[in-house]
């Protein structure tokens, strides 16, 4: 019986995270033929064996009178949970009426299987994924609650930087140097990750800054980026995401808008934005008329703004490596990826020079007029 006891333990890889959202037990890796965790993450639902999710008791404790004094007073106000070793964690923001806006960071795994750290949107809380269950999945990334039910508003971003030479670097390769809690309390909330990037043999410092708002739907995102070197370095980022606005999993009847203050413009192909007239844009559950898809859909709208004097190239594709060219015949937004993509660069920085990236990545609201998406006010007076 004791062999078989340590038999048993030397096939079991205990991972405890410190997050303590549940007990679960997955397939294992590598040496291990299980693996026993106090979490669990986007993309791990192959593995998922069994499981107790605690999430849902801590977030009814713990955010019972948030939701209550939103629904009792029309107040806002957050709560969160942010593991600052490993650089993961959720915003739950709290809305008038029992509605809530969750927004999650690095809680998934890629396409390579790697987790990430740091402040990048996406991934879900394990009742959300524990199971495949699509409906559930609208839990993850950037999701809204109406009070009746759930919407998916933004999925895990697509982020890479590249070299001179296209090479690209995705975050779960960038080295992790650690997060923090600037500042808290109930209505606001700033986060700071920080993490090195390796361009050419050139050590690029990268601070990432999200603040939130209790009631507003969206949060800023300041990207400071440093070269730490001895040389030049030339590099491109890309910040994008095939959003799956309505619902997780499908890309169906999504399709691109903005708009400059004055006229309203609806993307039903592939392309590329004037950012000389327009500073922010988004994907709207609506339907594509060129395809035919009608207009039964959720009408849910995401938006991304961009701030500072760097113009990037902004556009709307069937996927993150589908890069609009120049006089391009005219391509539907038909994929089940549809792509909202934010790039800039080439740059060079030279040693100790720094540039920064500022966004507002967020939910768009209803215009009652016409029922087309309106981006809210973004407000930086208390942007660090």
């Amino acid at each position: 019986m004791g062999g078989f006891v340590v038999l048993t333990l030397a096939t079991v890889d205990v991972n405890i995270t410190g997050d303590h959202e549940g007990i679960f037990l997955l397939k294992g890796k590598g040496w291990a033929i299980l693996e026993l965790r106090d979490d669990l993450f986007l993309g791990e639902e192959d593995r998922y064996i069994a499981g107790i999710d605690l999430e849902r008791k801590k977030n009814f404790l713990g955010g019972m009178f948030n939701a209550q004094a939103a629904i009792t007073t029309d107040q806002s106000r957050l709560c969160y949970e942010w593991n600052s070793k490993r650089g993961e964690g959720f915003v739950r923001n709290h809305l008038p009426g029992g509605r809530q806006l969750l927004t999650s960071f690095s809680r998934f795994v890629d396409d390579g299987g790697k987790e990430t750290a740091g402040l990048f949107l996406g991934g879900g809380l394990p009742s959300a994924v524990r199971e495949k269950d699509v409906v559930k999945k609208n839990e993850t990334g950037m999701a809204y609650y109406d009070g009746l039910q759930w919407y998916h508003i933004w999925c895990n971003s697509n982020e890479v930087i590249s070299n001179a030479r296209n090479e690209t670097i995705f975050p779960s390769s960038w080295k992790f140097l650690g997060s923090r809690i600037l500042h808290e309390n109930d209505t606001e909330l700033f986060i700071e990750s920080s993490h090195e990037i390796m361009v050419d043999d050139v050590p690029l410092h990268m601070t990432r800054t999200a603040v939130f708002e209790a009631g507003k739907t969206y949060f800023v995102l300041a990207i400071r980026i440093r070269n730490m070197g001895d040389r030049p370095a030339t590099y491109s980022y890309l910040y994008g995401d095939d959003a799956w606005v309505g619902h997780y999993g499908t890309s169906a009847g999504n399709v691109g808008w903005s708009s400059d203050g004055v006229s309203q413009f609806l993307y039903q192909y592939k392309g590329r934005l004037n950012t000389k007239k327009l500073h922010y844009a988004g994907l709207f559950d609506f339907g594509n008329d060129v395809i035919g898809e009608g207009h039964t859909f959720t009408r849910v709208a995401n938006f991304i703004e961009w701030f500072g004097d760097i113009e990037p190239a902004v556009f709307f594709s069937n996927g993150s490596n589908d890069f609009p060219q120049i006089n391009e015949k005219k391509v539907p937004l038909s994929s089940n990826r549809r792509f909202l993509g934010i790039q800039w660069g080439p740059r060079t920085l030279n040693p100790g020079q720094t540039e920064q990236y500022t966004l507002a990545v967020g939910m768009a609201v209803h215009n009652p007029k016409n029922g087309f998406p309106m981006k809210p006010d973004i407000d930086l007076r208390n942007f660090p």
